[in-house]
């Protein structure tokens, strides 16, 4: 289906969504909000921390392809306004280019080209480690993604298509801020069992075998 979502109807749309906010990382958000809650140990923020960043890598590839085509939308319009401050605060800010995005969510190699994460996640103190853990859980993301749900379940009109896509574009710019983030953090090579979104990866035929990056060692 196209990218450019201006054109689809509620229903077309709400389809096009589905395999973006159904997404593994979703599920694994929760598990870890219920994990901090129970002030789990380390060890099984880190397990769970695995499912969520590849889940994270899952919901980027599927956003690859429209990237483009939503950030036109983004710029053709004054009432998305908000939203263009918050791209151009992030394309400032920015360190990895487009491809350096990609390398880094398909193997453990960044582009020679791009400046190295500075954070080593491994070599964060517990305390740090929790708060790290408590910024992505609570990152807007997933506020966003709940108000496109729920736009998702309501009765198809004009102006209730106009505002899912609108919720959806906020939730598009949430996810810049948080891949903007990630950029700092260093992922060693994990060994730990695959996600389910390591299906997603090996679907690319035309690239390699997503070897998966983890925030442990």
């Amino acid at each position: 289906m196209t990218n450019n979502i201006i054109n689809m109807t509620q229903t077309q749309f709400s389809a096009w969504l589905v395999p973006i906010v159904d997404r593994p990382l979703f599920a694994s958000r929760e598990r870890l909000v219920a994990l901090l809650a129970e002030n789990a140990d380390r060890a099984a923020l880190e397990t769970e921390l695995q499912e969520f960043y590849e889940g994270y890598c899952g919901l980027a590839f599927e956003l690859e392809e429209p990237e483009e085509s939503l950030l036109s939308i983004l710029q053709a319009s004054d009432t998305f306004a908000p939203l263009q401050k918050r791209v151009a605060a992030v394309e400032a800010v920015r360190k990895t280019s487009p491809a350096g995005r990609i390398a880094r969510r398909m193997s453990d190699r960044p582009l020679i080209t791009d400046p190295q994460p500075e954070i080593k996640v491994s070599a964060l103190s517990d305390n740090e480690f929790r708060v790290l853990m408590e910024t992505l859980v609570n990152w807007e993301l997933f506020a966003a993604r709940a108000q496109v749900v729920k736009l998702q379940k309501a009765a198809p009109s004009v102006e209730q298509t106009a505002q899912l896509k609108s919720a959806f574009l906020e939730f598009f710019v949430c996810y810049l801020e948080l891949e903007q983030f990630l950029e700092d953090y260093y992922y060693d090579p994990g060994q730990l069992p695959k996600s389910k979104d390591l299906g997603l990866c090996e679907a690319h035929a035309e690239r390699p075998l997503h070897k998966l990056n983890s925030f442990l060692q």
